[in-house]
């Protein structure tokens, strides 16, 4: 029983690490990134569209994700996770400094990277090994933390640029990634087989079995799911950093989008506690095929609203469904190809990112730019999303059990 609770807290801690660096890399960068964009404007007389090009650098993250997830199946998360934390961390303590404005792409470059390893890969290799009896309940509450970075490390930012400035906040997002990083590096291990620790129902878990990434790649469920990520993934690109704008061109009043946005990040908590529960009862090919859907629906919707009732049954279930996406794309590569390689397959599917990183903001800006309006891109997101679904419910799924 003493052994029991070890583990026990030792993996829920574990759980807290992913959920914390989620929050800090999430919140920090991608939610608090507006308050960040006058600023920088006034300081170095950089125009909008030089600084909203460091957005689609995020894309060379990506392709570094294979060697990533590799040394993640070989060393084990936590050095990885420390010292990309650590990296993120201090990317953005060194921001003060700038001067120039390559300086702010090559650190948007290096952060870019160290999201891949602080909080993209690790959360579903130690939720696997870990909790492998109800892993989408704590993959879904570990992904939450993208949005409790949304919802309150977003306004503790804008507070600290509007009462004192950019230099301090970009020094206390720093601070945080820095404390995460120790955090990490003191509680993240991979479970030992050989340990008396372990418990015995994990034993007779799939934990440690599982497809190699050769193997991964010759099945045709490997080509539907990284399909099927790249679409959902359109949602972060194309759809999330215009829902605010676009309220407001619809007639919301700016103080009304703020809240129906807070509502959006809310809901994607909820969204992710469900459709993690809804994968363990009945898997998640089938979750996410509801989710890509449902985001295909809302997504569509979403061009209607506007001032009333639409904005606040719309917007909150468009957030539902699009934050239920963060923890399902995790959990889904996880069943059809096993934890032991999860690192390497998951590496290889994420350089998929790379096509929604950067053409989601050119669809958004072309469809400003000629329509005046975002609701051609959101048509043209919710009907990637249909597409995505329908090439995870035409192909067979695999076996891990063989």
């Amino acid at each position: 029983m003493i052994l029991y609770n070890i583990n026990f807290h030792r993996g829920w801690a574990i759980a807290a690490a992913c959920f914390l660096a989620s929050s800090v890399a999430v919140g920090g960068s991608q939610y608090s990134f507006g308050h960040f964009v006058e600023p920088l404007e006034n300081t170095f007389g950089w125009t909008r569209t030089q600084i909203g090009l460091s957005l689609s650098l995020i894309a060379f993250g990506s392709f570094i994700s294979p060697l990533i997830g590799s040394l993640i199946d070989k060393q084990g998360s936590r050095r990885i996770m420390a010292f990309s934390m650590a990296v993120f961390g201090i990317s953005y303590l060194v921001r003060p400094f700038m001067t120039e404005l390559w300086h702010w792409y090559f650190l948007s470059v290096v952060q870019s990277f160290s999201i891949v390893g602080a909080a993209m890969l690790p959360p579903g290799k130690l939720v696997g090994l870990w909790f492998p009896e109800n892993r989408g309940r704590v993959i879904g509450i570990t992904a939450m933390g993208n949005n409790f970075g949304g919802m309150v490390i977003q306004p503790i930012i804008a507070f600290l640029v509007t009462v004192y400035n950019w230099k301090v906040a970009y020094a206390v997002v720093g601070a945080l990634g820095i404390l995460v990083s120790i955090y990490s590096y003191l509680v993240v291990k991979n479970p030992d087989s050989e340990s008396k620790g372990i418990l015995e129902s994990e034993k007779k878990t799939d934990n440690l079995t599982g497809f190699t990434l050769k193997e991964a790649i010759r099945t045709k469920t490997f080509y539907a799911i990284t399909f099927a990520i790249l679409c959902g993934t359109f949602t972060y690109s194309s759809l999330l950093p215009q829902v605010s704008s676009h309220l407001i061109i619809n007639g919301v009043r700016e103080s009304t989008a703020s809240i129906a946005v807070s509502l959006f990040a809310t809901c994607g908590m909820v969204g992710k506690f469900v459709f993690g529960n809804l994968s363990d009862k009945y898997g998640p090919r089938m979750a996410l095929v509801l989710d890509l859907c449902g985001q295909a629906i809302f997504a569509s919707l979403l061009v209607y609203a506007g001032d009333g009732l639409p904005v606040w049954v719309i917007v909150p279930a468009m957030g539902f469904f699009l934050g239920a996406f963060g923890a399902l794309y995790q959990l889904i590569v996880i069943d059809a190809f096993g934890v032991k390689h999860f690192g390497a397959i998951m590496g290889v599917i994420a350089i998929s990112n790379a096509v929604p990183s950067f053409l989601g903001p050119i669809i958004a800006g072309m469809s400003f730019d000629i329509t005046g309006s975002y609701a051609v891109a959101f048509v043209i997101t919710s009907v990637i999303f249909v597409l995505g679904a329908i090439s995870l419910k035409l192909t067979r799924e695999n076996s891990t059990l063989g």
